[in-house]
């Protein structure tokens, strides 16, 4: 199955979704989890998941409130 967006989170907080035609088919999320850099905080590395529901914010920031203590990348 190929992922059409991803929801990105940083560890302090900040969320986003992102469209994933950017990155071809066969990278993994985990390679490029590392390669974030977050705006709020500078951070580097970011946890990123499927979004099945293409791009939808509000997925992210309810991806959060179920006990992830994270946020995407703006």
């Amino acid at each position: 199955m190929t992922v059409r967006a991803v929801l990105v989170y940083c560890q302090c907080g900040h969320h986003t979704a992102l469209e994933a035609h950017r990155w071809r088919d066969e990278v993994r999320l985990s390679d490029i989890e590392p390669r974030f850099v977050c705006a709020g905080c500078g951070g580097r590395g970011a946890d990123l998941r499927p979004d099945f529901n293409r791009g939808n914010p509000q997925l992210a920031i309810i991806g959060m409130k179920k006990g992830r203590p994270r946020g995407a990348l703006n």
